[in-house]
Order: C-alpha cells, then structure tokens, then sequence
C-alpha cells in the first residue's frame, strides 16, 4: 500500500484529501506545515508527497528542494492557485513529478496521483536494472567479481550449453547453491521451461515420494484423487533437487531409473510417464564420504556428478563479502524503505575480518537487520554489536515496565519466525488491528511492522 504525506496549511482540504485518498486505499498522512512534513518523513518515509505551494514559514518550493536533496526517491506533487502556473513550472524544475491547479476535481486528482506512483514504480525497476548491468554479476543474484566466483560463472555458461547434462552443486550451507541452480536453467535452452525445486531434508521419505512422483487415487488412506507429481509438472525444464545427501536409499533406486530412462510411475500406478528433464542437484554434505560409509548410491553418485561445481564459501571470496554488503544495503533500504547511505569503514573492516560461517544467507540476514534497527544515516559498530547480541541462543530484554522478559530455546530447538510471527499477531490483537499502536508495543517503526506483516502474509 503506497504512502502518501499531504501538507496544507488549510484544515478543510487536508480533511477532504485524506477521506478520499484513504478510499482509495493508500496509506495516508497530513500536517499543516513544511516543518511538520520533514519531521515526519524521518520517521515514516512516503512514497509520495501532495504539498501546497504556498505554506507558512517555510513554503512548498523550499520543501520540496529539501526532500530532493534528502530522499530523491519520493515523489513530489504540487499544488498551486489559479494564475500560479509559472510557479508550479519552477517545481517541475527543482524535481516535482507534476501539478495540480485549484480548484481540482478528486477524479483528477486520483488520475495525477496514480500516475506519478506508477512512473515512480518505473523508474525504480530501471534504476534496478541498471545497478544489475554495472554490477560484475554474470549471473542473476550471484554477486560478486572475485576470482572464485568468476570461476563459477565459467562453469554456468559451459554447463548451461548442455540441456540435458545433469548437474552436482557442491557447498556449504547459505552459499547460493540454488541461486546456482536458477542460473544454470535460466541461460539455458529450458529457460522458458519449470524450473521445480524440492529441499530433500526438508519432507519425510514417504511424503518426498508422493511429492516427486505423484499417486494414483486409492495409492494410500487419504489419496483421494490423482495428484500429479513435481517430476511430470518439470516436464521440458530443469528439476532441483536440494540436499540430496538426505534422500533414503529406496528413494535414489527410484531416482537412479528416473534419471537414466526418463520415466517413472506414480505412487499406485502402473503406466510409465515419459519426462524430458535437466537434474540439477545440491548437497552440502561430502558424498565421497556418504558412499564410502553405504549411506549414498554409488551408481546415483557417478550419474549425479556429470558436471560438478564447487560454490566458494564466502570467507574465500575476499572483497566480495563487501560487494554483497553493499548490495543487501541498497535492497533493504527499498524494502524497507530507509535512506541509510552508506556503511562505516570500522564496520567494513569487521566485515572483512569475520569469517561468515553462515555464508551469504549470513550476511543477508544481518544487513536486514541492521538496516530496521539502525538509528543513522550511516551503518555503524553500534549497530553491528547489537546484532551480535541479539543472535545469541538466550535472549534476555527489560521492558520499559514489569520484570524482565527471559526466552528460553528449549533442548527440542524452536523457529526464530514463529516467535516473531506470534508476537505481531499477538500485538495486532491485542491493539484491534492498529497499526500504530502495535508497532509501539514491539518497539518498531509503523514502516518496519507493514514490512514485517507483509513478509509473513498477515492482514
């Protein structure tokens, strides 16, 4: 839901847009005065801003050069009298996407507000793009230019000239092995085709079966109809499959057929559906290993392992991990919609200096992070210390009132999102459904609980 910030001097009009901007669904914010506006867009960042021309003190010209010096991003609409066009063209100038004269009609309004948001949107996916073009990427989210990685991006180009040739993706975990996996299909002559993924770790054996191939009706208590396998739904594309290391022996007899004669049989079912597919698979486990000790097929192994790559841990991509901080900087501050504009050189240097045993998917989390909770302009040691604490296993808070809050990780381990996810809900239930009110009592931004909300599908 866009956010718009309306500045009038005039209570009647600031009543009127509100009610209809509101109807139409935006998110909506009003104060009498320049100053009020700039105070605001500290704190709650719009998407665009609906101002008069003519405000006490500091006037709506001065405003908007400030906003544009600030936070070029938003977008300025002005509002001007009958007779001031020339004024509203000098607006134009300094960076306002458009005017509007009084009197106007809402309908006109809403056509002049729907169109600076939409161009704003456009403007934002072509300033995406090109920040993608300068980066020395190669391949989609893969970021980086450090000799490691370039060395993949090799390996992408040579295995993706191959459509059918099957695919063994070697790394630790959270250094992009399915980013890898999305790379090699989409430059490949399948682009156009599924690419299906299923994690191996994450489903039960019998569950992953039905999951893989499918069943019949009548296969097992509750299969009351046909459901159609990921295998067949891949058909003429690439299948994924993450963390095979975990897949039972049963499973890779099955997947050992599937991959020498392209075919295979539903759970319950006699017929042999034919498939065209690339297997492209991922472990972070070593399987020389797992086939020694009988835990993996060797036969699998060899069919799997045409074309292996290796993905760098990220402690071996030297400035790289500096490539991505920056990169997670500029997409939580779009996400999120901050204006943090750089990162401090102590904390580059503790970036550098950490060896990121989580990998990427590490880094990312932690710049997400630091991104909602820093207070600056700038991302700095402060900041990077507090989320150190705060990825300790027990966390401990005083609230403003009461006795301390102490959350315990039980010996059967808990999900971080879940508790995250009951504490908003629990917050929104707790204030009706106010918005601002819950933010409060998670001590959170208005901004950072809509983002938060939307991330876990929350109404």
């Amino acid at each position: 839901m866009p956010t718009i910030l309306i500045v009038d001097d005039d209570p009647l009009i600031r009543s009127q847009l509100t009610e209809f901007l509101q109807m139409k669904r935006y998110d909506v914010h009003a104060v009498e005065s320049a100053e009020e506006a700039l105070d605001l867009i500290k704190v709650e960042q719009p998407d665009l801003i609906l101002s008069d021309i003519f405000l006490p003190t500091i006037d709506g010209l001065e405003l908007l050069a400030r906003v544009k010096k600030a936070y070029s991003e938003i977008e300025v609409i002005m509002i001007t009298g009958h007779g001031n066009v020339s004024t509203a063209v000098n607006a134009m100038k300094l960076g306002a996407r458009d005017y509007i004269k009084k009197p106007f009609h809402m309908d006109e309004l809403a056509l002049v507000v729907d169109r600076a948001l939409r161009n704003k949107a456009l403007d934002e996916q072509i300033a995406y793009l090109r920040r993608e073009e300068r980066q020395s990427l190669g391949f989609g989210e893969i970021i980086g230019n450090s000799e490691p990685i370039l060395q993949v991006f090799e390996l992408i180009r040579q295995i993706a000239r191959s459509p059918r040739t099957t695919v063994l993706i070697h790394g630790e975990t959270g250094t992009g092995k399915e980013l890898v996996a999305r790379a090699i299909h989409h430059n490949s002559q399948r682009a156009k085709k599924p690419f299906v993924e299923i994690n191996c770790s994450a489903i039960q054996p019998t569950l992953l079966e039905a999951e893989l191939f499918g069943y019949e009706a009548g296969a097992f208590t509750g299969a009351r109809q046909r459901k159609t396998g990921l295998l067949e739904i891949a058909d003429g594309g690439s299948f994924f499959l993450d963390e095979i290391a975990d897949m039972s022996l049963e499973l890779q007899a099955k997947m050992l057929k599937v991959l020498e004669e392209q075919t295979f049989r539903r759970v319950g079912g006699t017929k042999e559906i034919k498939i065209d597919i690339r297997v492209i698979s991922a472990t972070s486990k070593d399987l020389d290993i797992a086939t020694e000790k009988g835990d993996f097929r060797k036969d699998l192994y060899y069919r799997l392992n045409v074309a292996r790559i290796e993905i760098p841990a990220l402690r071996d991509r030297g400035d790289d991990v500096v490539i991505l901080a920056k990169h997670f900087l500029e997409f939580y501050n779009r996400e999120l919609k901050r204006n943090i504009k750089a990162i401090s050189p102590d904390v580059l240097r503790a970036i550098r200096q950490y060896s990121w045993p989580g990998n990427v998917r590490e880094l990312r989390n932690i710049i997400e992070r630091a991104v909602l909770f820093e207070t600056q302009d700038t991302l700095t040691s402060a900041s990077l210390n507090a989320l150190l604490r705060l990825s300790e296993p027990t966390l401990s808070r005083k609230p403003p009132k009461g006795n301390p809050l102490e959350i315990q990780i039980p010996p059967e381990g808990i999900a971080l999102v879940d508790i995250e996810r009951h504490l908003i809900n629990q917050a929104l239930e707790r204030t009706n459904g106010n918005q601002t009110k819950a933010a409060e009592l998670l001590m959170l931004t208005r901004e950072t609980l809509k983002y938060r909300m939307r991330k876990f599908n929350l109404h």
